[in-house]
């Protein structure tokens, strides 16, 4: 990671991860169950978190003192 990452950017990630796997782990109880309506909807809910996760990691890459040094 980046020196200097802010807080915010970490805090981001960690509620992205949690909601994809939530939402994908629900969604496949619901498919395995049967309901296919659920799952899809389940499924659904997975772009709007990885969306999120990719809006701010690139706002982030946009500054002009982002740096990765690795």
């Amino acid at each position: 990671m980046p020196t200097g990452t802010p807080s915010y950017i970490l805090i981001v990630r960690i509620i992205s991860v949690l909601g994809m796997s939530f939402s994908l782990a629900i969604g496949l109880l619901a498919l395995i169950g049967g309901w296919l309506l659920p799952a899809i909807l389940s499924f659904l809910c997975f772009v709007p978190s990885l969306g999120l996760l990719l809006i701010v990691e690139r706002k982030w890459s946009e500054q002009p003192n982002y740096t990765d040094n690795q």
